[in-house]
């Protein structure tokens, strides 16, 4: 009887052990599909920081909060600038302009060129202080109203109301800068 016993728990621990190989050839299964199948996956999720209101997007482009969300992280990139600040803040920028136009990267590098000689000139640096947006999200525009405020070298400082139109582009799912104008009074200004 007790030879028995030995040998049917023999057996229960065999089993068990088995069982527990094949749970863990499974699991060790699962787990290497599911990593070829992330380092495979070739879809990106692009999460602007600070989102505080319900985005939407579709084929023909996005809603307003998109872009006034989009809006609020470029103005700093274009806007709030130093002599040290402005060749780090071009190359954020360029690497978020729509390529569909040689125009659009020209243009944008030459408005950073212009500001950093002005800049460097005149020990220059600027903040704009947004006051409000006026968003077209048929055509992907917006229009910035705000002040602008000029610190010039350690004693100078200009404060100015100014306006700023960016457009945008939705291309392959991507919202992406076409143009940035300062808008004088009836005109526009490159």
């Amino acid at each position: 009887m007790h030879q028995i016993n030995k040998v049917q728990n023999i057996e229960l621990i065999a089993r068990q052990r088995n069982l527990f190989i094949v749970l863990c050839l499974i699991s060790f299964i699962i787990t290497l599909v599911v990593s070829l199948k992330l380092f495979t996956r070739k879809e990106r999720v692009i999460l602007i920081p600070g989102l505080s209101q319900e985005v939407w997007v579709e084929d023909k482009g996005v809603s307003s909060s998109y872009l006034e969300e989009s809006t609020n992280m470029y103005l700093p990139l274009l806007l709030d600038l130093d002599v040290d600040s402005i060749d780090w803040k071009r190359n954020r920028i360029l690497a978020h302009v729509s390529k569909s136009d040689v125009n659009y990267i020209k243009s944008l590098s030459a408005y950073y060129a212009r500001v950093k000689e002005q800049y460097k000139q005149f020990s220059l640096s600027t903040h704009f202080a947004l006051k409000k947006l006026e968003i077209n999200s048929k055509k992907l525009v917006v229009i910035a109203k705000g002040q602008l405020i000029s610190r010039f070298g350690s004693g100078g400082f200009e404060s100015e109301p100014a306006d700023y139109r960016i457009s945008f582009e939705w291309l392959s799912g991507k919202l992406l800068l076409k143009e940035f104008v300062q808008i004088r009074k009836g005109s526009i200004v490159k």
